[in-house]
C-alpha cells in the first residue's frame, strides 16, 4: 500500500505546484497597474463592478505635473499643439499688385470653406476656410482629412502655403468682399 500512498503525494505535488504556478502567473497579469491604481481599483475601495466609486471629478490627485503627459493608464492626455502651416514668401522682384484682384480658381469668404472644393490627392480632402483678413494679408485655416484644422498666415498676394500634397497661391485679398483667392498650383 504505499505505492499508492506515495503516488497520491505525488499527484498532490504536482497538483500544488500547478496551482502555485497558476496563482503566480495571475497575481502577476493582475498586478501589472501602480499602488496608486490598487488602491483605487473598486474591489479595493469595496465597491463593486456595478457600483463605481464616488468621484469629485479630480483625477489629477498624485500627479505633480499639470496637464503633463502621464503613463498611469491614460488618465491624462498630452496636448500637442498643432504649428501654423509655413508661407512662403513671394519670389525675389515680385511687385504685388492692389490686393484685391478679383482673380483666383478658388474663393473662401469670411467663415466659409473654398469653393469650389479643392480636388481630392492621394485618397484625402482639404478644406481652406477664411478666418479673418488685416489690411492685405489673409488669416487662413487648413483641415486635411479628418485631422484637426491648422493655421496658414498670415499670408497674402504672391506667396504661397504647402499643405500636405497641395500648394496654394494668394491671388487676391478683398477685404471690403470679406473674400481671398487663390490657384491650386500643381
Amino acid at each position: 500500500m504505499r505505492i499508492p500512498v506515495a503516488v497520491t503525494v505525488a499527484r498532490r505535488s504536482r497538483s500544488a505546484r500547478f496551482a502555485a504556478v497558476l496563482a503566480a502567473v495571475l497575481l502577476a497579469a493582475g498586478c501589472s497597474g501602480s499602488p496608486e491604481e490598487e488602491s483605487s481599483s473598486p474591489a479595493a475601495q469595496g465597491t463593486t463592478a456595478e457600483e463605481p466609486a464616488a468621484s469629485d471629478g479630480d483625477d489629477s490627485a498624485g500627479d505633480d505635473s499639470a496637464g503633463g503627459a502621464s503613463d498611469e493608464g491614460g488618465k491624462t492626455a498630452a496636448v500637442v499643439p498643432q504649428e501654423s502651416y509655413e508661407v512662403t514668401p513671394a519670389p525675389d522682384g515680385f511687385v504685388p499688385p492692389e490686393p484685391c484682384t478679383g482673380e483666383g480658381a478658388f474663393y473662401a469668404e469670411l467663415g466659409g470653406e473654398a469653393n469650389p472644393g479643392l480636388p481630392e490627392r492621394g485618397g484625402e480632402s482639404l478644406t481652406v476656410s477664411l478666418e479673418s483678413i488685416e489690411g492685405d494679408s489673409a488669416q487662413l485655416m487648413a483641415q486635411v482629412g479628418d485631422s484637426p484644422a491648422r493655421e496658414i498666415g498670415p499670408i497674402t498676394l504672391g506667396e504661397t502655403v504647402a499643405v500636405d500634397l497641395w500648394t496654394l497661391s494668394v491671388t487676391s485679398v478683398c477685404a471690403d468682399t470679406e473674400q481671398v483667392e487663390f490657384d491650386l498650383i500643381d
